[in-house]
């Protein structure tokens, strides 16, 4: 099982990379976002160990919701 930190890790970078994602796609010339996005997705990856942001968020959101239903908060 995960530790708490290395959880709160995962969390974090999900939702760093949730948001980069939603900002290059609404506007996928902005420099800015893009950089970022690609940096959420290295980081996710590092902390997933996967192999590519798509399968690094879907590692992350599914070990989220199984520590979610361990501590009985399913909603």
């Amino acid at each position: 099982m995960a530790t708490p930190r290395v959880t709160a890790e995962v969390d974090q970078c999900l939702a760093s990379y949730r948001f980069w994602e939603r900002r290059f796609l609404a506007s996928p010339d902005d420099a800015e976002a893009r950089e970022n996005f690609e940096r959420a997705v290295a980081a996710l990856c590092h902390a997933t160990g996967a192999r590519c942001g798509r399968e690094a968020a879907e590692a992350a959101q599914s070990s989220s919701h199984s520590l979610a239903i361990e501590k009985g908060d399913t909603a």
